[in-house]
């Protein structure tokens, strides 16, 4: 009996273990704490794949590109094929400015795993970059079909549907999407953050100062929800470099409706 309650302690504290938790915490954007796990992960394997990749996507995020590629070249040396760990490599390859080389590096996990959703995302990502807008929608408009209930691929969709200027659209994936159950909290952030750039451009051109009370009024509902956008996504305590920009440019725009309505009066 006692050497089966060691035995099922060591499996709780096993690599698989803390890499688990270390994906729960990264999926919760606690990345101090997702730092630890994988590390106690690593502690336990050094060469544990899922860990070393947990790390990289943690140090990524966390804008620390020289640790994130050095933990994605520690897991190319333990697994040349892991496609998770391209696909890292990748990010920080674009991060750093450089699309070629993310493109060689997706093209290449593609060879080992035609089908692998991530690396489909992080094509999509990469041409949505380039200004692929095509090449992107065929690739989301896929991973939506395959997987409906991943709210993260929806991201990406609503992004692509602004930069084709189809703003409601957006608001209507991001909606759809905030309505899936178990939405990871970054996740949750980026899509509040989108909605609210979503609303903000389907204003454009909306107003007619010389029919103002026509016209205003909807255009103010919908700044209205673009600020409750901004207060969710900075309630999710989640942080996003450009959700000040976006702040900003809400306030731009209802500051020239207001403006533009004030020169209508007689």
């Amino acid at each position: 009996m006692h050497l089966l309650l060691i035995g099922l302690l060591g499996l709780g504290c096993s690599a698989d273990h803390y890499a688990s938790k270390g994906k729960e915490a990264l999926d919760a954007h606690a990345l101090p704490k997702a730092e630890n796990l994988y590390r106690k992960a690593l502690s336990r394997d050094s060469s544990h794949v899922d860990a070393l990749a947990g790390l990289g996507w943690t140090y990524l995020l966390a804008g620390q590109q020289d640790a994130a590629r050095g933990a994605f070249e520690r897991c190319r040396e333990v697994d040349v094929g892991s496609t998770e760990c391209m696909r890292g490599r990748a990010s920080v390859a674009s991060a750093d400015g450089n699309p070629a080389l993310a493109r060689s590096i997706l093209d290449a996990a593609v060879g080992i795993e035609p089908h692998d959703a991530g690396v489909q995302s992080s094509l999509a990502l990469l041409e949505l970059s380039q200004g692929d807008l095509d090449a992107a929608d065929g690739r989301y408009t896929q991973l939506m079909a395959r997987f409906p209930a991943r709210a993260e691929y929806r991201v990406g969709l609503a992004e692509l549907r602004i930069r084709q200027d189809r703003d409601e659209e957006a608001v209507s994936v991001v909606e759809a999407a905030l309505a899936l159950p178990d939405v990871p909290r970054r996740t949750q952030a980026m899509l509040y953050q989108t909605q609210a750039r979503a609303l903000v451009a389907a204003t454009a051109d909306r107003v007619d100062p010389a029919r103002c009370s026509e016209t205003a009024p909807q255009v103010r509902v919908w700044l209205n929800a673009a600020d409750a956008a901004v207060e969710a996504a900075q309630a999710t305590g989640v942080e996003l470099p450009d959700l000040p920009v976006v702040l900003r440019l809400l306030r731009r725009r209802r500051a020239a409706v207001d403006a533009e309505c004030s020169r209508s009066v007689p």
